[in-house]
């Protein structure tokens, strides 16, 4: 860790004259070879790379600076790649949003073998989508842990022999795992220092030590815009398979719901913490008001890890008099089961964690209770979906921390179910706005 640290803070000193907000850098041809040259050296160790940061940044900072606009997705000319990879972010609701960013990617180039890095549940969330070749899996916890694990996937990724990385996440060792690879064409966003481990360096626009919000599909399609991609869709899409419908239908027979009827699922968890949860009560309530008044039957939806919380709640819609309630707490779905899932809900209220971008993808009307994080990170306007956050909004929101630091957690504490359901009356009103599934997007 000592080894990064000193990587960083010498990309922080080496990254200031290339610094400049609201523009990406675009080297020329023979700026491009002089930067590949360099990468395509293979890394034999941390020592030897940290003394070829100078060469790589004096390449690197006299690319010469083109501003772009939202609106302009064609501004340069498209270069020809054989080989891409993207890495994938680890989150899995970040992983649906970035889908746009893969449907891009094949249109623009659909003869390209495109590989992507993800954890094993990002490729989960991904199968049966046409938009790559192959999943590279990142096992950040284990194969893929610390200096030598990045240097374990720099290795895998060197014998796919790609010439164009993008680059999803913000991490240092994300961009320090391609640079090792070798990849000469490496694009990203510049942050903490990394910058230097990048080509093609994006720099958002920051409001003290934060990014000024946008929604993360915008964000990761920057970075397609940057090569000179034309975007004709911004939304999100998910597949199912085979296997992930097999598991969802013998699901809902073993619990005795009928083919038809009409499901409002309550999902309840959120693994990024605490701070996302909403209270029993207000589930409750929410899942008693729509059996009564729209015949919906509750299913309440946990994860890994939170098997207590959902019977938690399952027990208060219980003892709240709503009858049927679909029990998850005692049974392990997959990924692909839980996509496939969310895909027969006729509504979904929800908290700000991966099932709801699963809703979003498939145009499920979505309601999502929010306190701590900012929803202009997440916005999607042309979905079936609301946010429903207290009014008025707290001084403290949005915190983006895992755990209330006022320790009150007022933001959702005191979000009642009253707005809840009208949201869920607006969205239920809206016609269907998406495809009903993915495009196939087959190479020539």
């Amino acid at each position: 860790m000592a080894h990064l640290a000193a990587l960083r803070r010498a990309g922080c000193k080496a990254g200031e004259a290339g610094k400049l907000h609201g523009a990406s850098c675009t080297p020329s041809p023979t700026q491009q070879q002089a930067v590949g040259v360099a990468a395509a050296k293979p890394a034999r160790g941390l020592h030897t790379h940290a003394a070829r940061v100078r060469e790589i940044t004096t390449a690197s900072r006299v690319i010469k600076c083109v501003s772009y606009s939202r609106t302009a997705t064609n501004f340069t000319r498209v270069e020809s790649f054989d080989r891409i990879l993207v890495r994938a972010p680890n989150w899995l609701g970040d992983v649906v949003m970035a889908t746009p960013l893969l449907r891009v990617v094949r249109e623009t180039w659909p003869r390209a073998h495109i590989g992507v890095v993800c954890s094993p549940g990002g490729a989960a969330v991904l199968d049966g989508l046409p938009f790559f070749d192959e999943v590279i899996p990142f096992r950040k916890n284990d194969l893929h842990r610390g200096v030598r694990g990045m240097a374990r996937l720099a290795r895998e990724l060197r014998k796919g022999r790609f010439d164009l990385a993008i680059c999803c996440p913000n991490s240092f060792s994300s961009a320090l795992a391609l640079r090792w690879a070798a990849i000469p064409r490496r694009v990203g966003w510049s942050y903490g220092g990394r910058g230097f481990l990048l080509t093609d360096r994006l720099v958002p626009a920051m409001k003290g030590h934060r990014r000024i919000a946008r929604p993360m599909p915008e964000y990761y399609l920057d970075l397609a815009r940057h090569l000179g991609c034309e975007i004709l869709d911004d939304a999100t899409e998910l597949g199912v398979t085979a296997s992930g419908d097999e598991e969802a239908a013998r699901f809902l027979t073993e619990r005795g719901v009928v083919p038809g009827t009409p499901l409002v699922g309550l999902n309840v968890g959120a693994s990024f913490g605490p701070s996302k949860l909403w209270h029993a009560k207000g589930f409750a309530d929410v899942a008693t008001r729509l059996r009564a008044t729209r015949g919906m039957r509750p299913i309440v939806l946990c994860g890994p890890g939170e098997e207590a919380l959902g019977r938690e709640i399952e027990d208060a819609v219980r003892d709240a008099g709503c009858a049927g309630v679909v029990r998850t707490s005692d049974v392990k779905l997959s990924i692909a089961g839980l996509k496939s899932l969310v895909k027969r809900l006729t509504l979904l209220v929800t908290t700000d964690t991966g099932p709801r971008h699963f809703a979003l993808a498939y145009d499920v009307p979505c309601v999502c209770v929010m306190g701590s994080t900012d929803p202009r990170m997440t916005d999607q306007p042309r979905t079936r979906s609301e946010v429903v956050r207290l009014a008025p909004i707290l001084d403290c929101m949005p915190c983006h921390e895992k755990v209330c630091p006022l320790k009150h957690h007022k933001c959702l504490e005191d979000l009642g179910s009253q707005p809840v359901l009208a949201a869920c009356d607006r969205v239920l009103a809206l016609p269907p706005t998406k495809r009903a599934g993915p495009q196939t997007l087959a190479k020539p």
